[in-house]
């Protein structure tokens, strides 16, 4: 079992339609869940009936591929949605992406510990890096180097970080008898020479219960893994085998012991699941969802995420090795490539690799309960893991499967909680609030 919990972590990614690329197509299945509300509140709530930490949404602000044969992933604005479901639900954390490539931190940080605010202390930021060309072309078609993109984020993050804690703790007094509302000397403001944003501060509002968001973060290639070693309290990990799983998160755990953390982040990879009464229903239902695929878009799509021509690609063969490039090379995911990779070397013909590598390249298991929980409980045993970011193959069905099915049997194992025990996001993960990082950042009072 994990070293640094002793508990199980379980969160829900609301990923559109589904984890599966014909998720849209599926009876019952609203094909506009993308911008429909009452979806993602509907399995949020879901969610939090399963007593699970959080629902996660993924962010492209832009449309990303051509959408004739298929929808968009997600088309709403997180902290938007997310702000709604606070309101619908009571204990569930909120966890929204947003770029630090295409935002600024005053602007980010305002708005998501709003959102802490709003909700009670339940919010978490996914902090990522962002380079489509889609997404690229709307906001200036400036694209930024890799390693640029992340040399920004690093600063971006702490100074949003910061912001956070730009009200002392004991400032506020609101004393309506005297007058004194708050002590003004208590702002932790920051230095605009030491930024490179040139940001004092301080925010328009005091922190959430929880202190300030939970920092999530979620990109797999070397820059990616410092900074989720550096300022991560999460990592939405993707790791296809389990000794693949293992070697990262010593990786990441060592790191983080180099930058003098107290404990490494919480690592969640995401887990498609497809589940089944029987091994055979599992089966077959997996089969059914795979005949909607349009299966050329989906090999085009193959082609463009490692950066080659669709044309150097057959349904029926392999890909030659030839063709696949360095994990730092290629355009996007680099664990949505890893798992590419690990396909393609065992021999898998690309219709096998599209069938394979669902949600942006996260591990699929088909299955019944027993068998995802089996699965879920070796992973966490071994320490590869602090749980899972749940992606159901379709939403609509596949979240009150798990839920229902699969959570249950983690519960009678004593693998996952039977209550929530706190109100807090910190509280469901079993973080602490790091002030500390912060204040070092903080100038005079004005």
């Amino acid at each position: 079992m994990s070293s640094l919990n002793s508990m199980l972590h379980l969160g829900l990614n609301l990923h559109g339609a589904g984890g599966h690329s014909a998720a849209w197509r599926w009876p019952g299945t609203n094909p506009n869940a993308f911008f429909d509300i009452e979806h993602y509140v509907g399995a949020a709530k879901l969610a939090e009936r399963g007593l699970l930490d959080a629902v996660f949404l993924a962010d492209t602000p832009a449309i990303s591929y051509d959408i004739t044969h298929q929808p968009p992933l997600n088309g709403l604005e997180p902290t938007l949605v997310l702000s709604v479901i606070a309101r619908e639900t009571e204990r569930i954390g909120l966890i929204a992406t947003a770029s630090t490539t295409y935002n600024e931190p005053y602007n980010l940080a305002r708005r998501f510990q709003s959102l802490d605010v709003i909700s009670g202390g339940r919010v978490a930021w996914n902090a990522v890096t962002t380079s489509s060309p889609a997404t690229v072309a709307n906001f200036g078609g400036q694209e930024i180097a890799r390693a640029d993109r992340y040399r920004r984020a690093e600063d971006f993050v702490e100074t949003v970080r910061a912001l956070w804690l730009s009200w002392g703790d004991k400032m506020m007094i609101a004393d309506q008898a005297t007058g004194v509302y708050a002590d003004q000397r208590q702002f932790r403001l920051l230095d605009p020479t030491t930024n490179s944003f040139g940001i004092r501060g301080p925010l328009t509002h005091p922190a959430s219960s929880q202190g300030h968001p939970v920092i999530v973060q979620a990109g797999g290639s070397e820059p990616g893994l410092r900074l989720g070693a550096r300022s991560a309290d999460v990592v939405f990990a993707a790791a296809g085998d389990l000794a693949t799983a293992l070697q990262e998160a010593a990786r990441l755990r060592a790191l983080s012991r180099q930058f003098h953390r107290p404990a490494a982040p919480l690592i969640l990879p995401g887990l498609v699941t497809c589940i089944g009464g029987t091994e055979e229903e599992a089966a077959r239902r997996k089969e059914q969802l795979d005949e909607l695929l349009d299966l050329e878009r989906a090999m085009a799509a193959l082609a463009r995420s490692m950066g080659v021509a669709v044309e150097k690609l057959s349904l029926e063969g392999t890909i030659p090795q030839e063709i696949l490039p360095d994990a730092d090379k290629v355009p996007f995911s680099v664990g949505h490539h890893r798992t590419i990779e690990v396909l393609a070397r065992q021999g898998r013909t690309v219709r096998e690799i599209i069938s394979g590598v669902q949600a942006f390249g996260h591990r699929l298991i088909v299955g019944t309960p027993e068998q995802i929980a089996d699965s879920i409980e070796a992973w966490f045993r071994a320490g590869a893991v602090d749980g899972f970011n749940i992606i159901p193959d379709v939403l609509t069905d596949g979240t009150p499967a798990f839920v229902d099915n699969v959570v249950p049997i983690l519960q009678k194992r004593g693998l996952f909680r039977k209550e929530y025990r706190g109100q807090t996001l910190r509280e469901h993960f079993g973080i602490s609030i790091p002030f500390e990082l912060a204040r070092a950042a903080a100038s005079s009072p004005l």
